[in-house]
């Protein structure tokens, strides 16, 4: 596996060649007429939500809001993380939080947010500056083969995917040991939230999930649910094999597939039905300096180059092109938002005149170069645009 772009290239062959090969999971799927009424075996329906479908009729999850935004101290306003999808370019946001940490100006974050490479970075931004150096490790020391292993079978034979994650799967237990776990719970307890976003393939919805509810629970097996769900935030459609999660109505146990988060949204910081606006104020925090961080783990600017005419080269470009647009819608949401709720959105980004080029997935000398202009860039007030609303 040189290259991203040979993988999607192979990938779109195979998924041709092994579609009538495909294995039905009629069987195994929730039943689609009541899917909705099922959650994760181990947990209960509070730890997750469908984005797409927030409603303030349900209690528990305004006052899991509420209990975030009450443990600010009145001195300062709230601080929200959204870290985006972006994968190997995931590099960037490591290296943006570990320069704002060397700058002595980075803020401790209320609520945190990641999808897909952001997913795996957003527990130990959540946890605090003492877990840099885990993200930074990651994003300057792996390989392709560090992350995944190519298994063309998985596509030849209907499994619809070109490369196993166990490599990945491995990593995030280790990281994501019991004892960090731990302390995510710690901190949930204290009112502090961390969500990661992954896709329900099943029902093209994205869902969010309530790591720290998760990490409360306090057994093993929610535990394992954590790490599933962090794995299934970043596992790539086709490329990654999905992520199977246990779920049930209380009566049968059926599976789910998870994928990639990125698939239905780039980068989140809270549902759009919240009245976050009226929370602030009953938390007495109105008027204060309320930000919204957004970190985007890729560029956001056209380009002019020239297209080379070959489909590869076509289908990376397009691929690219859905990304970026998606990513601007989503930033665009999330500073009308804030706009509306009285908190000021701050973005970074990677910087178009940033030419390297990787020459694989998970290329480390490219990841490493990133992550240093990331690191350079979190030490600069001016590589944060300030108040984004000003753009639109």
């Amino acid at each position: 596996m040189q290259s991203l772009r040979s993988i999607c290239l192979v990938a779109s062959i195979l998924a041709v060649a092994a579609c009538e090969a495909s294995y039905p999971r009629d069987e195994i799927a929730p039943p689609a007429d009541r899917y909705e009424q099922f959650y994760p075996a181990g947990a209960d329906q509070d730890v997750r939500e469908y984005e797409d479908e927030f409603s303030q009729s349900n209690p528990a999850r305004i006052a899991s809001y509420r209990a975030a935004l009450t443990q600010v101290p009145r001195t300062r306003g709230v601080n929200i993380l959204a870290l985006s999808g972006g994968g190997q370019h995931g590099a960037y946001g490591a290296g943006v939080l570990n320069g704002w940490t060397a700058s002595g100006n980075r803020p401790k974050f209320d609520i945190v947010t990641g999808i897909s490479t952001g997913a795996l970075i957003a527990p130990f931004a959540f946890l605090g500056p003492e877990y840099d150096d885990r993200i930074e490790r990651f994003y300057t020391q792996s390989t392709t083969r560090d992350v995944v292993r190519l298994d063309l079978g998985g596509a030849l034979f209907g499994k619809g995917f070109l490369a196993k994650t166990t490599p990945l799967r491995a990593a995030i237990e280790r990281e994501l040991s019991d004892d960090v776990i731990n302390k995510i719970a710690q901190e949930h307890d204290k009112g502090r939230r961390l969500f990661v976003g992954t896709t329900n393939i099943d029902a093209e919805r994205p869902v969010t999930w309530d790591i720290g509810a998760i990490a409360m629970i306090g057994t093993e097996k929610s535990r394992q649910l954590i790490r599933q769900v962090v794995l299934a935030s970043a596992s790539i459609p086709v490329v990654f094999e999905p992520v199977s999660i246990s779920v049930t109505d209380g009566d049968i146990l059926r599976e789910e597939l998870h994928v990639d988060g990125g698939l239905t949204r780039e980068v989140f910081a809270y549902p759009h039905g919240i009245e976050m606006r009226k929370l602030l104020k009953r938390s007495g925090l109105s008027g204060r300096q309320n930000r919204i961080w957004v970190i985007h783990n890729k560029k956001l600017e056209a380009h002019y180059a020239p297209q080379a005419e070959n489909a590869t080269a076509v289908a990376q470009r397009a691929f690219e092109l859905l990304i970026r647009a998606q990513s601007i819608g989503d930033i665009e949401r999330i500073v009308e938002q804030g706009a509306r709720d009285g908190l000021v959105t701050n973005l970074t980004w990677i910087p178009v005149e940033f030419d390297v080029q990787p020459e694989e997935a998970f290329d480390k000398d490219y990841m490493t170069k990133l992550f240093a202009l990331g690191r350079f860039a979190g030490q600069q007030k001016d590589a944060w645009l300030y108040d984004v609303s000003s753009l639109y």
